[in-house]
This record gives structure tokens, C-alpha cells and sequence, in this order.
């Protein structure tokens, strides 16, 4: 896994921050915040997202691809645990996959695998490659095909697996490497729920 290579600069301050005692936060906490870059896509109902349009909301960021055999299950079901653990609280937190894999997931693919995870309230987004590798770019996510060249199942993706947490300012906040407890990441969504 590579880290944000957009942020490079700031890693060390980064990686300092567990020493703030600023903030409860835990992963790797962006001290100080950044402004998460924005974008737009369509979700998988067709319906348009812009992530500067989302102030108001905590949003739980993942990249993703539904052929995806182990990770990106795991991270939905993480998902999943964070949102039960948050109760009432959840209504406040966007759950948002961006797919890696634009030749195979379309819109109805994405729904399908939201729908067949149990999240239909989750948001699965999706663009043509040239949008979607602006994204991955802005938030230094690595994207690389292997295997076969064709778009059935005969290749798989290798990319960044964590989870970015932007806060209700629209700020980079936290990121949380794979496997990351749900518990934790909910602790940290209430922190910053409560304004922190």
C-alpha cells in the first residue's frame, strides 16, 4: 500500500501527530486538517455527487472495485459495524466507495454489489476512467491492473486499501489503514461529530 502521494510533504507531521493530544483521533490524523480535494461523479443510481456539496456530514471514503475478493468486502463490512456501532448517530456519516475498475463497474454492477452487501443506503460511485483517475490522483490512490487484459473476470486490481475520513468542513481528518476496527473508526466519527 503507498501512502498519499499528493501529501508527501506533510508524512512527518503526520506521522508525529499520535503525539498532538489535540484530538482523540487514531490512523494516521492530517495535523493539521486538509481540505479534501474535491470532485464529482454519478452514484449508482445515476444521480450526481460532489464531494464540496456534502458539508454538513462525515464521510467514510473508500476505493474500491466490486470483483474485488477480500478487501473491498471487508471494508463494506467494516462499514457496516461502524454504522451500527454509531446508532442514531449513523444519519450523519456518509458511507462512500469509488470504484478502481470504471471498464467493469458501472452504475447497476456497483448498485448490485451495495444491494448484495446490505447497503443500499451506501453510495457506490462511478465515471469514466479519465474523471475517476483525476480522483485517485488527488488522493494518492495506486491503481494497477494485472493479469489479463480483458474486462471479465481475467484481471484483478491492485490499489490503495484505506479509508479516508473527511469531516462535516470538508477536511481530510483521518486515514485508517485496512482492517482498521469499526469500533475505533466510530469512536473517532463521535469525536468529530461532536465538533472536535
Amino acid at each position: 500500500m503507498r501512502f498519499l502521494t499528493l501529501f508527501a510533504p506533510v508524512l512527518l507531521v503526520l506521522s508525529l501527530a499520535g503525539c498532538a493530544k489535540k484530538e482523540a483521533l487514531h490512523g494516521l490524523a492530517f495535523q493539521p486538517p486538509l481540505p479534501a480535494p474535491d470532485f464529482s461523479l454519478r452514484d449508482q443510481n445515476g444521480r450526481p455527487f460532489r464531494m464540496a456539496e456534502e458539508r454538513g456530514k462525515a464521510i467514510l471514503l473508500f476505493f474500491g472495485y466490486t470483483h474485488c475478493p477480500d478487501v473491498c468486502p471487508a471494508t463494506l463490512a467494516s462499514f457496516k459495524r461502524v454504522r451500527s456501532e454509531l446508532g442514531s448517530q449513523a444519519g450523519r456519516v456518509r458511507f462512500v466507495f469509488v470504484t478502481v475498475d470504471p471498464e467493469r463497474d458501472t452504475p447497476e454492477r456497483v448498485k448490485g454489489f451495495l444491494e448484495v452487501a446490505g447497503e443500499n443506503d451506501f453510495l457506490g460511485l462511478t465515471g469514466s476512467r479519465e474523471d475517476l483517475e483525476k480522483v485517485w490522483k488527488a488522493y494518492g490512490v495506486y491503481v494497477q491492473k494485472e493479469g489479463g487484459e480483458t474486462q471479465d473476470r481475467g484481471y484483478s486490481i491492485t490499489h490503495t486499501a484505506s479509508v479516508f475520513l473527511v469531516d462535516p468542513e470538508g477536511r481530510l481528518r483521518v486515514m485508517y489503514s485496512f482492517g482498521t476496527d469499526p469500533r475505533i473508526i466510530a469512536s473517532d466519527l463521535r469525536t468529530i461529530l461532536r465538533g472536535s
